[in-house]
């Protein structure tokens, strides 16, 4: 029993001490009011455990920080809600914005995404949602870029809150208002796009010199992760097959630029912190074309963490890295962990973190190719760690994404590091994407996969209702049977089986 107590089962990990009490403190302040009893008992026994730890260890800090960071947590929550409340009763007679987004819902209206808003000509502090009615020739002048001005006909204040937890998304895009607007009251006075807007309007004319239709869309998603050219058809098959974070700009994408970057200055002997300084502005500009996605940041971030952790004599460490980067996104956002793509985001790092190696392990004992047992390891922690969030935000189970993955995961890393490279030489030399006939090919493969595997019968189904509670005690169990503890294997048995047994008990 003594040697249980005194046993080291993990190493102290500040960056994963903050973040964790950040998003806690965040939690506790969401669900105080919703499930005060329930909620009030678990930061109690959370307390406990830490002040607990803290006199074992004897040590100010395992109390200190775990505590200033709940405090952090719990008012940047309040911070970010009162801030996004904090809104006009009048409704203004005109309204002038830039549109930077455009959609069709399935009602037959027109969404407009916009920015630069202003009420009866003075500037506002938010972005809109218009939705706009009449829509004979709607398409007509309203792309992204133009600037509208309309009489609403009406102005409803975003509703943050309409579920259980806030709606991240209408935070991030400050998105305070949502307007309604008949076509008859609405005027086009000009156009106005940003820097990157056009970036990614002449690489989406100039991708059309050598790729289908079609493939233009899938291309033009991968790249800046924007969806609005999808067809529902094309998007569902790639979600139903498990595949559509190809779609969506991802550490993956962002792991294939930083390799063509980092063979690039190798073979020009690069160096050092130059190679940082390189790399970090590219992926910044990277970020800035696609709207500094969170995905996004949190991968630039942790590329720039691996390169520069050598140049400071440390050791680099994958989940101190993601909670840095984890640390960073939550003091610009504090409702990002509401997000289901933050999550799934960090979802697939922290499973890869935790479980890639030991996975690795079991397959390179085997009589497959160590490449094979790379790929097959690398898809098998990200399917292991998504299981239950996809299952709990999306109410299904896909159990054709492994297998989708393991497929499709090589060739389109392939097909779209020779997009992601033309795409940037098309900048000095337009004419040179009429070389991407050749991969026309490749992606017309990647869509006929991604549609068969979606359609299969057994591809998803449905599953029982879940909650977080549930999602915790897993990740819990994946993390003590992880290399990260390093508790002796009859200590770790010994916690797992009530863990597994309690969430049996939840499942049921």
């Amino acid at each position: 029993m003594r040697s249980f107590i005194r046993e080291r089962w993990f190493n102290y990990r500040p960056m994963c001490v903050i973040l964790g009490f950040l998003v806690l403190g965040s939690l506790f302040a969401c669900y105080v009011t919703q499930n005060t009893i329930i909620t009030i008992i678990s930061a109690i026994i959370i307390a406990i455990l830490v002040v607990i730890i803290s006199i074992l260890k004897r040590k100010l800090q395992y109390f200190l920080v775990p505590l200033i960071s709940f405090v952090i947590g719990v008012f940047g929550y309040y911070l970010a809600v009162y801030s996004f409340n904090k809104t006009t009763d009048e409704k203004p007679e005109y309204i002038q914005a830039r549109i930077y987004s455009v959609s069709v819902p399935e009602d037959g209206s027109v969404r407009l995404r916009t920015d630069s808003v202003l009420f009866d000509g003075e500037e506002e502090n938010t972005n809109l949602t218009i939705y706009v009615y009449d829509n004979t020739n709607i398409f007509e002048g309203l792309e992204i870029g133009t600037v509208i001005r309309f009489i609403p006909s009406n102005v409803y204040k975003s509703d943050l809150f309409y579920s259980n937890t806030p709606n991240s998304y209408l935070y991030t895009n400050n998105l305070k208002y949502s307007v309604t607007v008949s076509m008859n009251n609405l005027a086009i006075i000009g156009q106005d796009l940003t820097l990157a807007e056009t970036l990614r309007e002449y690489i989406k004319e100039n991708l059309g010199n050598g790729l289908t239709n079609e493939n233009v869309e899938i291309a033009y998603s991968a790249l800046f992760g924007d969806k609005a050219l999808l067809s529902d058809s094309q998007y569902s098959a790639y979600r139903l097959s498990g595949v559509a974070h190809l779609l969506a700009v991802s550490g993956l994408h962002v792991s294939i630029i930083v390799g063509i970057i980092y063979w690039l200055l190798d073979k020009l002997k690069i160096k050092g912190w130059y190679k940082v300084l390189i790399v970090g502005v590219i992926l910044f500009a990277y970020a800035y074309l696609c709207d500094f996605a969170v995905s996004v940041i949190r991968a630039t971030i942790m590329a720039l963490v691996m390169l520069i952790a050598p140049l400071m004599h440390r050791e680099y460490d994958s989940l101190s890295s993601i909670s840095f980067a984890g640390i960073i996104i939550f003091l610009i956002n504090p409702l990002a962990i509401f997000d289901v793509s933050t999550i799934m985001s960090f979802s697939c790092v922290y499973g890869i973190a935790l479980m890639y190696k030991p996975i690795y392990n079991v397959l390179s004992k085997t009589k497959i190719s160590t490449k094979i047992a790379q790929s097959l390891a690398m898809s098998c922690s990200t399917t292991v760690a998504l299981i239950f969030i996809m299952a709990y935000f999306f109410k299904t189970l896909n159990v054709i994404s492994l297998f989708a993955n393991i497929i499709l995961i090589p060739i389109f890393t392939l097909a779209f590091m020779v997009v992601f490279v033309i795409s940037l030489l098309s900048l000095i030399v337009p004419g040179i994407t009429y070389l991407l006939v050749v991969i026309n090919p490749i992606f017309d493969f990647i869509n006929l996969i991604a549609t068969v595997l979606g359609n299969l019968p057994i591809a998803n189904f449905l599953t029982i209702e879940l909650n977080y509670i549930v999602i915790f005690l897993y990740f819990a169990i994946l993390l003590l049977i992880s290399r990260i503890c390093r508790a002796e294997y009859e200590h770790r048995i010994m916690m797992v089986l009530p863990i597994v047994a309690l969430l049996v008990v939840c499942l049921v």
